[in-house]
């Protein structure tokens, strides 16, 4: 099964060169939340390349670029260093999901990530609500 979200995420853990622990258990964590089974898990993690082309982002829908962004946030501060070359590959992804430019800054800066890697899921959502264009 091809999850366009879960490469993405594979792709952000991957951009800095070290992909760390947790952020391979938090994208395990997200794609047993999406109903992927472990081996296609396992799959999407060990096939997806860094600099893989970036599939179309506009057409899915609105829930599914909020719940992306909200993810994008959490994987980015997963390992605690948000690195340039994470910033430059989620800036990308947020003007294909047709966010405003600012709107990544705007959302790491404001979001606090628990040791868990826990935020309030709610918040950051309608935050990234408002800068859809």
């Amino acid at each position: 099964m091809i999850n366009p979200h879960l490469n993405i995420l594979v792709q952000l853990a991957k951009v800095d060169g070290e992909t760390d622990d947790t952020e391979l258990d938090l994208i395990r964590e997200i794609g047993k939340s999406n109903k992927l089974s472990d081996e296609d898990i396992e799959k999407v993690i060990e096939t997806t390349d860094a600099d893989d082309h970036l599939s179309s982002l506009q057409d899915i829908d609105i829930d599914e670029k909020l719940e992306l962004m909200y993810n994008l946030v959490l994987m980015m501060k997963a390992d605690g260093i948000i690195h340039k070359e994470e910033m430059k590959f989620c800036l990308r992804v947020t003007k294909k999901m047709g966010f405003a430019e600012d709107a990544l800054f705007e959302l790491v800066s404001s979001t606090q990530v628990n040791e868990e890697l826990q935020t309030d899921r709610e918040t950051l959502i309608e935050n990234a609500r408002k800068y859809l264009i």
